[in-house]
Order: C-alpha cells, then sequence, then structure tokens
C-alpha cells in the first residue's frame, strides 16, 4: 500500500513522473472544477477566433452562426462530460480506458484518433499563432515580416509548447487558469475595437452560402462545432485521472461540460462578432489587428500568444500521453520528442504550402467521423459493463498478462466492428477539400458525416454487445463484476 506523499509528484513547475500508468489514490488533488477551468480555458485562444468566423465565412448571417455554435457546442460538450466521468475509477487516460471495451489491442483505435486530433490542432496552433505575432512585430518594430520570419518563430514557438508540454498535468492545468482570464479581456477588447465595422451578415456577392442553400450551410456549421468541442472528450481521462475515486459522477458531468460550453460559447461567438467586421471572415486573426489602436497591438499579440501556448501546452501534453499508449515502453517525456517532430513538420508545411480554412474544415469533418462512434462506443459500453473497471487489467499490454480485457486476440469484435462500419458510413456522406464520399450527394449537401457513423455504430455496437455469446459472457462473468477501484 501506498503511504501519503508530502511531496507530490504532480505540482504545477515540476516535471510530472507519471504517464499512462495508474495514478494511486494518496496522490489525486485535483478537482471537479479544475476540469472545468482546464477546458475553459482552451477555447479562450484566438484558435476560437478563427473557428468562430467559419459560420460567416460560408455565408451565414449572425443568426445563423450563433445558433449553429450553441446547438454544436451543447451536443460535443456533453462527450466531454461524459468521458470526464470514467476517469477517476480508472485512474488512467481517456486512450486506455478504452481498452476495457475494445480490448488491450483494441486500444490502438483511441490511439489513431487521438494522434489525428493531436497533431492537427498542434499544427494548427502553429498556424494561428506565428502570423500574428510576426505581424506585430512588424508593424510595432518595422521587423521582416516574409517567409524567414514566420519559420523561426513557428520553431522557437513549437520549442516553447514542448517546453510546457513536459512538464506535464498540473502545470498544463495551472497554465489553462492563468491565461484564461487574460484571453478573455483580450478577446472583449478586440470585439469592441471592430464592432464599429460589424454587419448582420456577410456581403452575399463576396461570401454567398457554401452549399447554395440555408440549411445545408448551417448544418455545416453545427458540424465544425461539434467537431471542435467534441474534439477534446478524448483528453477528459487525462485531466480526471487525478480526480478521486469516489468524486460523485454528476460534479465530473457538469464542470467539464459547463466549462467547454461557456468557454465555446464567449470564444466562438467573439469570432464571429469579428468575422462580421472584417472584409474577409476566413482571415479574422490577422485582419483584426487593423482595427487596434497602435498602443495595443503588442499587448494584445503578446497576451494571445501566451494562451495560443498554453493550449498548445494542452495537445502536445495529450498527444505525449495518447503515443504513449502505443509506444508504451518508453517514457512520456521521450515519446514527447517524437510526437514534436512530427507535429512541427506538419505545422511547417500545413502553414507554408496549403489552404489554412480549407484545411481546419476538412479537419473537423473527419475528426467528427472518427471520434464520435468511438465516443458513444465507450460511453455505452461503461453503462452496459457496470460502470467499473479492473484498473490493473486495464495496464495488462505493460506487464505482459492479458486480464479480462482481452477479449478476442486483444480485440473486442462488437466494438472495433461496429466503430469501423460507422466511420465508413460516415466518410461515404463525407464532402471535405480532402475526401468527397460516393453518397454526399444524396443528401443534397446537407452534412450527414458524422451523424450516420455515430448512428450506425452505436446501434451495431449495442447489437452486437448483446448478440455475441463471447461478448455476454466477459461482460457477465468478467466485467459485470468487478468492484468499483477503491
Amino acid at each position: 500500500m501506498l503511504e501519503r506523499r508530502d511531496d507530490p509528484i504532480d505540482a504545477p513547475g515540476r516535471i510530472e513522473t507519471r504517464g499512462i500508468e495508474f495514478i494511486p489514490e494518496p496522490e489525486r488533488r485535483s478537482r471537479p472544477r479544475d476540469l472545468g477551468f482546464v477546458f475553459f480555458g482552451t477555447q479562450m485562444t484566438y484558435g476560437s477566433l478563427l473557428v468562430g468566423a467559419l459560420p460567416i465565412a460560408f455565408g451565414l448571417d449572425w443568426l445563423g452562426s450563433l445558433t449553429a455554435i450553441v446547438v454544436g457546442t451543447i451536443l460535443g460538450s456533453a462527450a466531454v462530460g461524459a468521458m470526464a466521468v470514467m476517469a477517476p475509477k480508472a485512474g488512467t487516460t481517456s486512450t486506455v480506458i478504452s481498452s476495457a471495451f475494445f480490448g488491450i489491442r483494441g486500444r490502438y483505435v483511441g490511439s489513431f484518433i487521438t494522434q489525428v486530433i493531436d497533431l492537427g490542432y498542434f499544427a494548427m496552433v502553429l498556424w494561428i499563432s506565428a502570423p500574428p505575432l510576426v505581424q506585430a512585430g512588424h508593424l510595432v518594430f518595422g521587423l521582416p515580416a516574409g517567409r524567414t520570419a514566420l519559420t523561426i518563430v513557428l520553431l522557437a514557438l513549437a520549442v516553447i509548447v514542448l517546453g510546457l508540454g513536459i512538464f506535464g498535468h498540473a502545470s498544463v492545468v495551472a497554465s489553462e487558469k492563468f491565461t484564461s482570464y487574460g484571453n478573455a479581456v483580450c478577446l472583449a477588447l478586440l470585439v469592441l475595437c471592430c464592432i464599429g465595422h460589424l454587419h448582420g451578415a456577410p456581403d452575399p456577392k463576396a461570401y454567398p452560402l457554401v452549399l447554395k442553400t440555408w440549411w445545408p450551410s448551417w448544418m455545416l456549421a453545427v458540424t465544425v462545432m461539434v467537431a471542435n468541442a467534441i474534439s477534446y472528450a478524448p483528453y477528459a481521462g487525462d485531466y480526471g485521472r487525478y480526480i478521486p475515486t469516489r468524486t460523485p459522477g454528476p460534479a465530473l458531468f457538469w464542470w467539464p461540460f459547463g466549462g467547454m460550453v461557456v468557454g465555446c460559447l464567449l470564444g466562438l461567438m467573439c469570432g464571429t462578432f469579428i468575422g462580421l467586421s472584417v472584409s474577409n471572415p476566413n482571415e479574422v486573426v490577422g485582419e483584426m489587428y487593423g482595427y487596434l489602436p497602435a498602443l495595443l497591438v503588442l499587448p494584445v499579440a503578446l497576451v494571445g500568444l501566451i494562451g495560443n501556448v498554453s493550449n498548445g501546452g494542452m495537445v502536445v501534453y495529450n498527444g505525449m500521453l495518447d503515443l504513449q499508449a502505443i509506444l508504451w515502453r518508453l517514457s512520456r517525456i521521450q515519446v514527447g520528442f517524437i510526437f514534436s517532430a512530427i507535429g512541427i513538420t506538419i505545422g511547417y508545411i500545413g502553414l507554408i504550402a496549403f489552404n489554412l480554412t480549407a484545411s481546419i474544415v476538412a479537419l473537423c469533418s473527419i475528426v467528427t467521423v472518427l471520434v464520435t462512434p468511438w465516443i458513444l462506443i465507450i460511453v455505452i459500453g461503461y453503462f452496459r459493463h457496470g460502470r467499473r473497471f479492473r484498473a490493473a487489467d486495464l495496464q495488462a499490454f505493460g506487464a505482459g498478462g492479458r486480464g479480462i480485457y482481452w477479449y478476442t486476440n486483444g480485440f473486442s469484435v462488437p466494438a472495433v466492428v461496429a466503430w469501423l462500419a460507422g466511420i465508413t458510413i460516415g466518410l461515404l456522406f463525407s464532402d471535405t477539400s480532402l475526401f468527397v464520399g460516393p453518397l454526399a450527394a444524396l443528401a443534397k449537401g446537407v452534412d450527414l458525416s458524422f451523424l450516420a457513423a455515430a448512428l450506425v455504430g452505436s446501434a451495431l455496437y449495442l447489437l452486437l454487445d448483446r448478440l455475441l455469446p463471447s461478448a455476454q459472457s466477459i461482460r457477465r462473468d468478467n466485467i459485470g463484476v468487478v468492484a468499483p477501484i477503491r
């Protein structure tokens, strides 16, 4: 039995020594409201301005944009809260938790999904951070603003973000709390400076409805907002694992749900109002500086930069843990350098060579198709299998054993088959700059990709988990009798 430590492993300013292993009860000093601040802080960045302005770029007016933000945010945030409920009982990350329902080897499904999200959003942090900083340096100090300057700033930012990710859980949580207030003030200042140029709708000639009619264009905006919120759901376990086991479930759900909803509504709506104020809603982060008084350009740029670095540190930290679920023989820090090298490469190529907005919209759509059925299968499995975990068996991949989550050669057939079927159907309805599915035209422009993936994946899992004899046996004789972690 572990003794209580007066000198905790997890503390702000210290390098976290834990990775994906089980967190012992004496080391769990986090609280549900910490989850609320973490997910609130993630939205107080310039990335939210970029995403919040996308409905304007799609041709929607202010009312259509705001309703899309509200509906999409609530749907996506519910998944964040649901995933947070499980973390204290399992004492590990969401990717490892998925082993209970996908199998010890089936956890690679979650690792694949989260790596797509982690690397994509790490690159996006670099994309949205480097250009404004270069622009502010050019406006205030007359510094160069070309490709070389962008490259230098991008690499410097990547190193800073990597450093925060290496410090780990407590430092990331503390930075999100600290930066969220300053960034909220900056976002308010930006809106106030832009409000004199505000219009009720974008120019219909320059920005017609992207899918020709209102409802399909609105549904596309909802999909982007769902993706923005739900993309954080796989990381609820990364922070919830430090919360004591006996924490009430409602608090575990409502704090992260509320933090994500409030953060998204504030951050994304600021992006919408700024998008209605600038001439090009696809370039709000750069163009908004033109409305700021000269004395505020540098302070706003620096505060925004700090917020983006904090959010980037969170993404890198999540990426380290998710990649460690694959490369579990390496330490979290060793894995972090591998993740960062890949992320910097993607960030550099994306900033220099590709259209940023098209990449973000495509990433949001694909992420939603991949992650939605995965999350629903985990949530359904959690309630069907008794809301319990055997922590030692979740860690069987590193202990050389198999445990009760081995299923069939390390895979749960119901979960893996249902997920593959869900994403296959979802991608058939997908319509992005990267991929157009053969069934996309059937919906007449309405994006049904994530909805189709969710319905097919969850329904098929319920059916297979009920019918297959092997699944019934494991659920009844193994998972169903495991007592909650004490």
